[in-house]
Parts: C-alpha cells; sequence; structure tokens
C-alpha cells in the first residue's frame, strides 16, 4: 500500500506537471495565432479580463477568431479592424464608438464554458460590423433596421451547424471535443423553437403582411426575427458569397420609405455581381428586383459626418 501511494504520488505530481506546462503552452499558441494573424492582415480580436467564470480570455480568443475566419471565407477580400470583446450583464452587443485604437468594441454576455452561446453571440455582432452598421444612423435607416437583425440572427444559426459539424473532429479550442453533443444539443434547441414556425394554415406572405407594422415599429422583436431568420437560412446555406451584405445600409432613403423601396436601394447599391444574394432576398417577399441601370463602386460609401454624429447619441447597437 506504501509503495501503491508512493507511484500514485509520483504520477500526480508528473500529471501535475504536464498540466502545468500545457496551461503555458496554451497562451503562447494564441500568441503565435495572433502573430500569423497580424503577419497576414486578418483580423485579431483580443479579449480583456472579466467575469468570464471558468473561461480563460485566451480560450475565448481562440474561439471568437475562428468564428471570424469562418465568418470572413463567405466574404473574400474582406477584412475588419481589430475587435476588443468585453463582458456584459445587460447583453450582447456593437458599440457605435471605436475605442482609442480605432478599434471596434463588442460586449457579450456569454460566459464559463458554454461555448456555443459565444458562437451565436459574437456571430450575431460580427455581422452588424460587416454590414456596415455604423450608417444607421441615418434618419429612415432604422425604419428597417429589423432586416438586418433578421440576417444577424440566420448567420448566428449558419454558424452554430457549421461548428457542431466540425467541432468533434476539429475542435477551435484544444482538447475540448467532447463539447461537441452540447453544442449540437443547443443547435437543435435553436433551430426547433415553435415562434420559428409559420402558424398553421398560414402563408408566409400572410403572416410578413401582419408582422410588418410591427417590425417597422421596432427592429428588436425577437420572435419575428427568429420565424424570418429561418425561412432565410436555406439561402444563406446555398450562397458562399455573403458580400452584398456590406451593402445593406448604403445610400440615404425617405423618412417614410417602404420595405421594398429599402431592398431596391440595397439592390442598386450593391455591385452587379453580387446582385444575385440580394435578388434572392427579395424573392422571399415576392418582390420584384428594381430597374438595375445604377451601377454601384466597388466599395460602401463611408458614412457623412452627420450620421457619425448621430451615432454617437446611440452608443449601443443590438
Amino acid at each position: 500500500m506504501k509503495r501503491a501511494a508512493i507511484v500514485t504520488s509520483v504520477l500526480l505530481a508528473l500529471m501535475n506537471m504536464q498540466g502545468a506546462k500545457a496551461a503555458e503552452a496554451r497562451p503562447l499558441q494564441q500568441k503565435k495565432l495572433n502573430s500569423q494573424q497580424e503577419k497576414s492582415g486578418g483580423s485579431l480580436i483580443r479579449v480583456v479580463d472579466g467575469p468570464w467564470g471558468d473561461a480563460a480570455p485566451w480560450q475565448i480568443e481562440m474561439l471568437l477568431n475562428a468564428i471570424t475566419d469562418e465568418m470572413l471565407q463567405h466574404f473574400p477580400g474582406r477584412s475588419v479592424h481589430p475587435i476588443v470583446v468585453a463582458h456584459s450583464n445587460g447583453g450582447p452587443a456593437v458599440l457605435y464608438q471605436k475605442g482609442p485604437g480605432n478599434e471596434y468594441q463588442v460586449m457579450l454576455s456569454a460566459k464559463g464554458q458554454n461555448w456555443a452561446e459565444y458562437v451565436y453571440e459574437f456571430s450575431h455582432e460580427l455581422v452588424h460590423i460587416l454590414a456596415n452598421y455604423e450608417h444607421h444612423a441615418a434618419p429612415g435607416q432604422e425604419r428597417h433596421q429589423w432586416f438586418e437583425e433578421m440576417l444577424c440572427e440566420t448567420v448566428s444559426l449558419y454558424m452554430l451547424k457549421h461548428f457542431s459539424l466540425t467541432w468533434n473532429a476539429a475542435p477551435p479550442l484544444p482538447e475540448t471535443s467532447e463539447y461537441a453533443p452540447a453544442l449540437q444539443a443547443f443547435t437543435r434547441r435553436a433551430l426547433s423553437d415553435r415562434h420559428r414556425k409559420l402558424p398553421a394554415g398560414m402563408s408566409f406572405e400572410q403572416w410578413f403582411s401582419n408582422a410588418a407594422p410591427r417590425l417597422v415599429s421596432s427592429p428588436y422583436l425577437r420572435q419575428e426575427n427568429e420565424l424570418v431568420a429561418s425561412l432565410f437560412l436555406p439561402l444563406v446555406e446555398q450562397n458562399n458569397d455573403w458580400r452584398a451584405v456590406a451593402y445593406l445600409n448604403a445610400g440615404d432613403l425617405p423618412k417614410e420609405s417602404s420595405f421594398r423601396e429599402f431592398l431596391a436601394q440595397w439592390f442598386r447599391s450593391t455591385p452587379r455581381h453580387l446582385r444575385g444574394f440580394v435578388e434572392q432576398s427579395m424573392q422571399v417577399f415576392r418582390i420584384d428586383k428594381p430597374d438595375a441601370s445604377y451601377t454601384a463602386g466597388i466599395e460602401p460609401p463611408a458614412a457623412p459626418d452627420r450620421r457619425r454624429q448621430e451615432a454617437a447619441a446611440s452608443p449601443r447597437f443590438q
């Protein structure tokens, strides 16, 4: 017994030493990833200390970088400024104000090792960034802001499905392949919520006719946005190129613009070779594409100073 105890003690000591070395190696692995991204001009996410529970900031950074890498595959040639991520008890959001280094500031409410929640929340906020959310402050734009919220929800579902399929074989975090079943269960629940389905016997046209006034009055009607997102998910899955989303907020609209006019503006602001995604989006609502005589530029126009001033009065965007 004494000999066994000695052997056990030695084994435990060795295991502790290996664990300590692994703990040291993981931050080094994250530093190496960040160095590679800086050299390649890729995105860099930095997670600040906070009440993250039993999740280390470097672990969250690795996952958020993996999400960004996957997302940018659908935006060829696009990169984003560095992103600083902090914890929030008030729900996820991206701030209008940039940080001192012109970095985006994102707040997440996920905590602990509930990795599915990080995927869900950060994917949503990253779509806002890629859609140039800063342009929303223009009068009239907020009238159809629900559409962007719906697209963010759609992409969040897409990313959940993606990581559910790949996590077991290639987890973004070392030694977490065993989390795959929990991620798959989270994804199944998100996809099967009852409110994501149309009421029995009701077509989407009928439902949307009733829901449209509510969506115009408030962009954050979760159940309505999530129902439309469930119908948009196949469209996103069938299109690998999502660059048209970057032109969603380009141009000015009359304050009382209709949803048809909003989609027409998006279509005309988008370069011709990217308009297929917009046209398919319009088809979901049975709206014909507008006259395509206008040829958009390569990059979305920058927001004028007036928008930036108005944005400063609305510091958070959910």
